[in-house]
């Protein structure tokens, strides 16, 4: 009988051990699909069109479920939804233009960076707006989900924030001057004016903007993952075809970084 318990607790132990050192990675690849979780609701970088998810942060997942030979699975999040549903294992990736912050680092992880660009108002020329502070009681667009800068409501503290579903609307409000501003990635606020027809017609506010970087967001101390996603990146980056797909979802605006290590 005695040997027989120790031969139990023997297994036991083997068993607990292998559980203890699977990995994220590991718990993928046996599941045998990547769950990732998008916003429906944020072209260009993930969104619901015509029942398909599509995105440029999308088309990055792709490319890592494909090097991990399994499927995506897309699970719908809203963006204070992200963190939890990582730290719950609800999601692998959250594939959304998630921000790098700083204080988000000690709940979630991040991949490199796949967008550089900072967040920066753009105006309409005729608006005789000059700087930042000349907002002040005016209304600026934001995308639902999406939070002001700190810096920028200190700054102008009598902002009136006006929500609207899509960055789409947000511009078409700015366009049909409902609003004075609209804030988001410059890189992105340069595409819909370019494809606006009448770019000439508008410009940012030019003593404001915040450095900003988004990544894929990861559940934190996943170093196996993180590495497997972040060197998918740099082939990406590598072959030529990160760019592409920048193009695909950002032209005519031309793209101002590169994915590189931190």
């Amino acid at each position: 009988m005695k040997r027989k318990l120790a031969l139990l607790g023997a297994l036991f132990l083997i068993g607990t051990s292998g559980m203890a050192s699977a990995d994220k990675l590991d718990e993928i690849k046996a599941r045998g699909k990547l769950l990732v979780g998008n916003s429906q609701t944020s072209p260009p970088f993930s969104s619901r069109e015509n029942g398909k998810i599509v995105g440029y942060d999308i088309d990055l997942a792709a490319h890592v479920a494909n090097r991990l030979g399994v499927p995506m699975d897309f699970v719908s999040v809203i963006n204070s939804d992200r963190i939890p549903a990582l730290q719950q294992n609800r999601i692998d990736l959250a594939a959304s233009g998630m921000t790098r912050a700083d204080n988000r680092r000690h709940l979630v992880g991040f991949s490199l960076a796949y967008l550089v660009s900072p967040h920066t108002v753009i105006i309409r020329k005729d608006s005789a707006i000059t700087a930042v502070k000349q907002m002040a009681g005016k209304k600026l667009a934001l995308v639902k989900g999406a939070s002001v800068d700190a810096e920028l409501m200190q700054t102008v503290p009598t902002l009136e924030i006006v929500h609207y579903d899509t960055y789409a609307l947000c511009f078409d409000a700015l366009r049909d001057k409902k609003v004075s501003g609209f804030l988001a990635d410059e890189v992105l606020l340069w595409a819909y004016a370019q494809k606006s027809g009448a770019p000439q017609d508008y410009m940012m506010i030019p003593d404001y903007d915040l450095p900003r970087t988004a990544g894929f967001a990861i559940k934190k101390d996943e170093p196996r993952f993180t590495a497997f996603v972040d060197d998918v990146l740099l082939d990406l980056e590598k072959s030529g075809e990160a760019e592409k797909i920048f193009n695909a979802w950002f032209a005519p605006v031309k793209r101002p970084f590169t994915i590189k290590r931190d």
